[in-house]
């Protein structure tokens, strides 16, 4: 019976720790979460910028090979 009560011990010991363990971090993020959520707001925001960037350049480059496969029809029709 000693081993039992010394595997309840230890089952017991492993759970206080990983609940301390637990509330250790769940206090960090609460601490911290300001300066987290404004360094997040401030990566979503550059994302947005590079991402409305990237849809003008796109377009312009879908504008630009319309233009270009228009004109060379144009000459293809010329030549033929």
């Amino acid at each position: 019976m000693a081993a039992v009560d010394n595997n309840k011990k230890s089952g017991n010991t492993n759970t206080s720790s990983a609940g301390n363990t637990d509330k250790t971090n769940s206090g960090t993020p609460g601490n911290t979460s300001g300066a987290d959520a404004t360094a997040f707001q401030a990566q979503v925001q550059e994302l947005t910028n590079v991402s409305l960037e990237a849809t003008k350049r796109s377009v312009q480059l879908r504008t630009l090979t319309t233009n270009l496969q228009t004109i060379k029809k144009a000459a293809d029709e010329r030549v033929s």
